[in-house]
């Protein structure tokens, strides 16, 4: 009798560390955010001085991990694809068209709170027309776009603005940055 109580208890007392180990591995894990979170994206245009030219700002309110938020914002521009005659006279040609999205696109995608901080998935499409150069008078209606992309995991704190992507500009020799600041919604 007294051999088998020192084997249960010896069993317990081995059994209690696992427990632990696996509620600290479970706390570990990310999990979805028990709160509402306001996103403020601020897109801003340096100079090669570092000045700030041009600021834009969008802002994103997050619910829960299978929530995905997106911004779109800007113009559809049409690229002549081609042409067709519709009939036999040359005055009924038809011009075909692609629109192509130009402007500032965001997705926010699994969402999850680390302690205190905010770790999701981001893409940024951010895109526009480039200044028509001087260009032979077949090329004159061809645009030129310009496009900054980034896809990456982020994590930020909560609370303090940081920046998530930065890039050279294309023209000159000024930098292109997104600013995001996540702010829990009480």
């Amino acid at each position: 009798m007294n051999r088998t109580a020192i084997l249960v208890t010896t069993l317990a007392l081995c059994a209690v560390p696992i427990c632990l180990t696996a509620q600290d591995a479970a706390s570990a894990t990310p999990r979805p955010p028990e709160h509402f979170y306001r996103l403020h994206l601020t897109v801003e245009q340096l100079n090669v001085d570092g000045k700030v030219q041009n600021t834009r700002n969008y802002v994103a309110t997050i619910v829960n991990q299978d929530n995905q938020q997106n911004i779109r914002t800007g113009a559809r521009v049409p690229i002549a694809t081609g042409s067709y005659e519709a009939g036999s006279a040359a005055a009924n040609m038809n011009t075909q068209y692609q629109y192509i999205d130009v402007g500032v696109n965001f997705d926010v995608r699994k969402v999850r709170e680390i302690g205190d901080k905010l770790e999701f998935d981001l893409v940024a499409d951010i895109s526009s027309l480039a200044p028509m150069p001087n260009k032979s008078p077949a090329m004159a209606n061809d645009p030129v776009i310009r496009q900054n992309k980034w896809d990456s995991m982020v994590v930020i704190p909560i609370g303090k603005p940081t920046i998530v992507f930065s890039a050279d500009d294309l023209d000159d020799k000024g930098t292109m940055q997104v600013e995001l600041t996540a702010t829990r919604v009480e």
